[in-house]
């Protein structure tokens, strides 16, 4: 019996990929606003994306060093650093 439920899941992930993940975060979604509440999970979830976009551009750039030397030489930067002097 377990050996079937087994096959049956990695048959479903290979066919059925994008179902299964919106299945599996729908339903760790469910329980996360069960356990912890709407606006905590969604605070979450929001902190969960700023880290991996941040972490993918720090990727991108090589090192910490990088996103720190293009950050300061960006144009925003710039003008900050000017009103405050």
């Amino acid at each position: 019996m377990k050996e079937q439920i087994i096959r049956f899941l990695q048959e479903e992930w290979q066919n059925n990929r994008g179902r299964s993940m919106g299945l599996l975060l729908g339903a760790a979604f469910g329980i996360a606003v069960l356990v912890f509440g709407f606006w905590r999970t969604v605070f979450f979830i929001a902190c969960a994306l700023l880290g991996m976009c941040i972490g993918r551009w720090i990727e991108r750039r090589g090192t910490w060093a990088g996103m720190r030397a293009d950050m300061m030489e960006s144009a925003f930067m710039q003008r900050l650093f000017r009103r405050i002097r």
